[in-house]
């Protein structure tokens, strides 16, 4: 596959996720959903997908990628216009979780192809077209999702769904001649070809990474779940709560375009530490806030701390060892967990206490993946100054 292609898949695969899920939140609200139940929306897709990436991402490694490809997007597809038939939030939640299977055995596979043993070095430039598409994909999903309520969220699932099988046609006639599976060299070889750590260094960056990339995926998730409730609270129309999600990802598309450019990033702990603190500062500007200027900041901010935790997450999991479809299958099953525990989490405090204090949740999730990865650096610290 091409640049193109690492560029087009993600962004339309994404774009139909991004609207999507707006749309399916706006019609399970238009079905008289609680809180609590737009939590298990997420929950529901979390929790199959988390499970499932674990999975896909062990069997890329041996094959055959192409089929799980072939596979996870069939069934998402068929889910996408499965939502246009559905008459009850239990539907939309029974449906979430074959959406998130399949999603499941797309997006893991899809990864392993960026990194190429023939040509290592450009693993940069092909992380930068994957991250792009797929981050242009949902701002143009997030940006549409609002306002294409006003043609009837039936109707847009099935053209979602037929867009869905249409990128799936192009994708097989692109994956024909592809490795079957992925392929790997050893450790000496991969040093050789690339200025890297030793392996001990390479799984601490990794492991932190990981850790980051929850955190800040967390409360992405708490936020896309709970602020269209608290937008629709405060009067805000639903065209408008789609622009302001979609600038999370415009935030996180300026990182990994910067990103993209360099590589001066790799392996330092410095960026990953930092980028966190930014996004911290725009979870806390959604807490306190209350001025739709004040949320486009802070969703602004979210978005360019979590590119850099994304790609460095990705960048590791693709160089750290010669186990990627595995790795790639932890990387995607922590962002499923996210997903998870997020959305669900932040409808029960929103629920039992205030809905902005699913935001003030989210802060200290942040605060305590700090704690997290500083402890991950003193254990490999400790352990490389035992005699």
């Amino acid at each position: 596959m091409g640049n193109f292609d690492f560029l087009a898949i993600p962004y339309l695969i994404d774009l139909t996720i991004a609207a999507s899920a707006i749309l399916i939140n706006l019609f399970a609200q238009n079905l008289g959903a609680t809180p609590f139940q737009l939590g298990l929306l997420g929950f529901s897709w979390g929790i199959v997908y988390s499970f499932a990436s674990f999975i896909s991402g062990r069997l890329a490694d041996r094959g055959p990628r192409r089929l799980f490809l072939i596979f996870g997007l069939s069934i998402y597809g068929a889910v996408i216009i499965g939502y246009s038939f559905s008459g009850s939030v239990r539907d939309l939640i029974m449906l979430n979780l074959l959406s998130g299977l399949g999603s499941a055995f797309f997006w893991p596979v899809f990864e392993t192809f960026l990194h190429e043993e023939a040509d290592p070095g450009g693993t940069n430039r092909r992380m930068g077209f994957f991250n792009l598409g797929w981050t242009m994909g949902i701002i143009s999903g997030s940006a549409v999702g609002g306002y294409l309520m006003a043609f009837g969220p039936r109707s847009v699932f099935r053209f979602l769904g037929g867009l869905i099988f249409l990128t799936l046609s192009y994708l097989s006639l692109r994956l024909r001649g592809c490795p079957a599976k992925v392929t790997s060299v050893g450790e000496e070889d991969m040093r050789k070809k690339v200025s890297l750590p030793d392996l001990r260094g390479r799984l601490k960056f990794l492991y932190v990474a990981w850790i980051a990339n929850f955190v800040l995926f967390f409360s992405g998730a708490a936020t896309s779940n709970m602020f269209p409730k608290v937008a629709r609270v405060e009067g805000i129309p639903d065209g408008i709560i789609g622009v302001l999600l979609s600038l999370i990802n415009v935030g996180q598309g300026i990182t990994f375009f910067i990103l993209s450019r360099t590589s001066i990033w790799h392996y330092r702990m410095t960026p990953i530490f930092a980028f966190e603190g930014v996004s911290l500062v725009g979870m806390l500007l959604l807490g306190f806030g209350g001025e739709r200027s004040t949320y486009a900041f802070g969703m602004l901010l979210q978005g360019l701390g979590r590119g850099m935790t994304y790609a460095s997450s990705l960048l590791y999991v693709l160089s750290a060892t010669e186990s990627k479809g595995a790795n790639a299958g932890v990387h995607e099953m922590l962002v499923g967990s996210a997903f998870t525990l997020g959305p669900l989490l932040a409808g029960l405090v929103a629920q039992k206490i205030a809905l902005k204090a699913a935001f003030h949740l989210a802060s200290i999730v942040i605060l305590l993946g700090w704690i997290a990865q500083a402890s991950i650096i003193l254990k490999f610290r400790g352990e490389t100054s035992r005699p």
